[in-house]
């Protein structure tokens, strides 16, 4: 029960930090902890298949939000 309750208040804390961010780089990291807390949802299930696909979607969009972040400050917009 415990293991919920952390893993709904790491999701709700990187939704809040997305929430009052001033920045891109703040929004970056407010969706980081929200996939941490994902995977490690996937890791509590005890599912290493669906550990890894959780693990491979946040490398995903990590990536494609660090290229959109450095897009948009190329084009002035940041």
């Amino acid at each position: 029960m415990i293991e919920a309750l952390l893993l709904v208040a790491l999701l709700a804390g990187g939704m809040a930090i997305v929430a009052a961010a001033r920045s891109l780089v703040r929004v970056i990291i407010g969706a980081e902890v929200a996939t941490m807390a994902g995977i490690w949802g996937a890791a509590l299930s005890g599912d290493l298949s669906l550990v890894a696909a959780a693990t491979v979607a946040g490398v995903a969009e990590t990536v494609l939000m660090v290229a959109t972040l450095f897009r948009a400050a190329r084009e002035g917009y940041v």
